[in-house]
């Protein structure tokens, strides 16, 4: 009895997973923050006061709601894919192509997220600008804040090669498309001109508090820094930002004072707390008289950085209202 035996076909090589390109990722993380932004805006909505309450600590809540969601669908608890990566066919995977650790994903949105989150918080600026101390933490924000974000952009547009930006260096990942596991890991370097580039972003943020500082220093800004004192420390005050404007418009000239004030509590439709805050501005610039109105506006809400509600009231006074 003869028994034959047919021919196997050769093995093929593993094909190479492939980087995924700018536009789908950047569509991935839309619809993502879309999700997480309509989460927020329910919570929001549940939870106005409080949120609004909690101030810059509100974000906090954001952050950890963030971190979660990308954190474990990043991972291998859920295959390296957020739900807008398995729409759209794509996973996040170390440089052996394998899915990443939770800890390792943790790190790696933490590397994203916190410049975000972090951005636009109000710390206490007179003692960033003039104690040793505020000054290093200021250097420390400015580097995690400005040079962090301008690195993610940075990386996200021009580095084409790998694709990898500055979370996805520190922890070696990369977001490539969703194919079968056995395809293997043959990634590229970035390209070293990068590396310089994010370098120098990192030394123009750690510049900032010294043009702050210089910048405290003028005449207009110091000024400016009693009357930010007397705001801040008002009933209800959270934070507050002072300046001036110009406008030019056909010829007429138009200056202001203005002042913006978040409130812990619902008062931004109190006429007679605006017009007090209003007053104590006028006492406090001395040059009020040239100014042609004193713009105050008041405003309660909250922000959990995957989300935020405001609302806001602006009034108008002229300084002869203010004696």
């Amino acid at each position: 009895m003869n028994t034959t035996t047919a021919a196997q076909p050769p093995m093929l090589p593993a094909a190479p997973l492939v980087i995924a390109g700018f536009w789908r990722r950047l569509f991935a993380l839309i619809i993502d923050l879309l999700m997480l932004g309509a989460l927020g805006m329910i919570i929001g909505t549940l939870f106005f006061g409080p949120l609004a309450r909690m101030g810059d600590a509100a974000k906090l809540i954001g952050f950890v709601i963030a971190l979660a969601y990308f954190g474990l669908c990043n991972s291998r608890v859920f295959g390296g894919q957020t739900l807008a990566m398995r729409w759209l066919g794509l996973r996040v995977v170390d440089a052996q192509g394998g899915v990443l650790s939770l800890p390792r994903s943790m790190l790696r949105y933490v590397v994203l997220g916190v410049p975000f989150f972090a951005n636009g918080t109000a710390f206490n600026s007179q003692w960033m600008l003039t104690s040793a101390l505020g000054y290093v933490l200021g250097c420390v924000l400015a580097l995690m804040v400005f040079g962090g974000i301008l690195s993610i952009i940075y990386l996200y547009v021009f580095n084409r090669r790998t694709r990898q930006s500055l979370h996805d260096l520190v922890v070696g990942s990369y977001v490539v498309q969703a194919v079968p596991a056995a395809a293997r890991a043959n990634f590229p370097s970035i390209w070293r001109v990068h590396l310089v580039a994010v370098a120098v972003l990192a030394l123009l943020a750690l510049g900032a508090p010294a043009v702050a500082k210089r910048l405290a220093a003028t005449t207009s800004f110091a000024g400016m820094l009693p009357m930010y004192q007397t705001l801040s420390m008002q009933p209800h005050v959270m934070s507050a930002q002072v300046g001036r404007t110009r406008l030019n418009f056909n010829g007429s000239v138009t200056c202001s004072m203005q002042a913006t004030l978040r409130l812990d509590a619902p008062l931004s439709d109190d006429s007679a707390m605006a017009k007090r805050i209003a007053q104590l501005v006028a006492r406090a610039d001395h040059g009020i008289a040239r100014e042609d109105t004193v713009r105050i506006t008041l405003v309660y809400g909250y922000d959990m950085g995957i989300a935020s509600g405001w609302k806001s009231h602006g009034y108008s006074f002229k300084p002869a209202e203010l004696k």
